[in-house]
């Protein structure tokens, strides 16, 4: 069974994404502007509209902007699958750096977005269930106290025995391969588990720290805690409105590195454990 070089594998992706920090940024900067204006407008109407609905107690009005959310994050996606398949074939080398800028969308990146939607599928399908169930069975009704705290953890925990059986190898073989990718992924990811998850978090940790630090130096010391959970709510709701400018410009400079960082390092571990020819059929 194959193995995953966990060092070499972050080593080289930090390489990669320093050398060639042009061309990612050539090859995602549009589709990034588009996913900066898009999310910072959408994000700024939602928090209004919840601010007003918590104020009002007219929760009802807030379909709109559900609507509004979903969309913002279907085209998020799809942009982001724009982006990866690009950086992806760089680190792949067949295809080179683009003289200022790149931007297309066709069978390949149809099957990105593709990957990326059934990936959140399959993130709802596992955790929707155990956060009703388990709110019924403890009925805490999303309250704080130990058995909400417990139903949390399980969440995540569900999450990170997910997230690198099915998505550290997706970007790779959405692009490299013709095949059903998340089944793809769990086959080719049998066994390395924990080198995955080291992987991720050698790559994306990091970057994310930083960002936060950034961050809360930017942003300034949060307001005191309220003193009720309605309060407590809304007062988030209030700092997040006025730390958005912020945030989004972080994640507009930070997204080079991220989406360099990983698509490296999933084609480095695709490369590493794909030992046997795929079948080549269609998802």
């Amino acid at each position: 069974m194959a193995r995953v070089p966990v060092v070499a594998t972050i080593r080289d992706a930090y390489l990669f994404t320093a050398t060639n920090l042009g061309g990612i940024i050539g090859l995602i900067w549009i589709p990034m502007v588009l996913v900066t204006i898009l999310g910072f407008f959408s994000f700024q109407r939602y928090y209004n509209a919840v601010i007003e609905a918590m104020a009002s107690g007219a929760a009802a009005t807030l379909g709109p902007t559900m609507l509004m959310m979903l969309g913002y994050i279907i085209a998020a996606v799809l942009l982001h699958g724009m982006m990866y398949v690009a950086v992806v074939q760089l680190a792949l080398g067949t295809r080179s750096a683009p003289t200022w800028a790149h931007f297309a969308f066709g069978a390949e990146e149809w099957r990105m977005f593709r990957a990326f939607l059934a990936f959140v599928g399959l993130l709802l399908a596992l955790v929707i269930p155990i956060l009703v169930i388990g709110t019924a069975a403890t009925g805490t009704g999303g309250t704080p106290g130990p058995a909400m705290a417990g139903l949390v953890l399980l969440v995540y925990g569900v999450l990170i025995l997910a997230v690198p059986r099915f998505l550290a190898l997706l970007p790779a073989i959405a692009v490299a391969e013709n095949v059903p990718v998340l089944r793809r992924a769990w086959q080719l990811s049998t066994g390395n588990f924990w080198r995955l998850l080291a992987i991720l978090a050698g790559i994306f940790i990091p970057i994310l720290i930083l960002m936060g630090l950034v961050q809360v130096v930017l942003a300034g010391r949060p307001p005191t805690p309220a003193s009720t959970d309605q309060m407590r709510l809304m007062a988030g709701l209030l700092r997040a409105r006025e730390t958005l400018p912020i945030v989004s410009g972080l994640g507009f400079l930070i997204s080079p590195l991220l989406i360099g960082l990983f698509s490296s390092a999933s084609v480095s571990a695709w490369r590493a454990l794909k030992t046997e020819p795929s079948v080549d059929i269609e998802v």
